[in-house]
């Protein structure tokens, strides 16, 4: 959401171009989105770590999960959320576009996690739905891991699922600024 408010306001003023070196090759699209990720990734890790470190254990939450396991778990998370939040930044016009999203996809997101409804009834559609979004394995790993005590070794598929969803997000977000770059709509 704040990725999407950012981009849209970037959009609006046009504004990022000043801190980018001149040209719209490959190399200048990789280190806006390189940049753009570690700034974001380092900020949702300080949220991460207050609400699934802190918070529980304030509230005196259950927690069963290793510690080590959930941050091996949050670092290709982070990263394929970032990346997809910076390749759908293509379509965020205005900084009021991404409210509506996540109002549209946050129930349907929860559903396709696997943990409130399983995936084994799930229609292949659905199924296919599950692989688009890091929220869905990313959900259904943590939730091994923290409810269940499971090790990296049980949540091996939603582990590679979002490396991989980390590597096609990143590829997309380099087109999506390389295009922008070309088209000057980063100005």
């Amino acid at each position: 959401m704040v990725i999407g408010m950012v981009t849209g306001e970037e959009y609006s003023s046009k504004g990022i171009r000043a801190y980018t070196p001149f040209g719209d090759g490959w190399g200048v699209a990789i280190r806006i989105v390189a940049g753009k990720t570690s700034v974001y990734c380092a900020l949702y890790a300080i949220f991460a770590f207050f609400l699934l470190g802190l918070l529980p254990h304030f509230f005196s939450i259950p927690n069963i999960g290793n510690g080590l396991y959930i941050v091996l778990l949050l670092i290709p998370y982070l990263m394929a959320t970032s990346f997809l939040g910076l390749a759908a930044s293509r379509y965020f016009t205005d900084s009021e576009a991404p409210l509506l999203m996540i109002a549209f996809f946050s129930v349907g997101l929860i559903f396709l996690s696997g943990v409130s409804y399983p995936m084994e009834l799930m229609p292949w559609y659905w199924k296919v739905a599950h692989y688009i979004f890091p929220a869905a394995p990313g959900t259904l790993a943590f939730v091994k891991l923290n409810s269940m005590g499971a090790s990296m070794a049980d949540i091996r598929p939603e582990y590679i699922t979002l490396w991989i969803q980390a590597l096609i997000y990143f590829t997309i977000s380099i087109w999506v600024y390389k295009k922008k770059l070309e088209s000057n709509l980063i100005s």
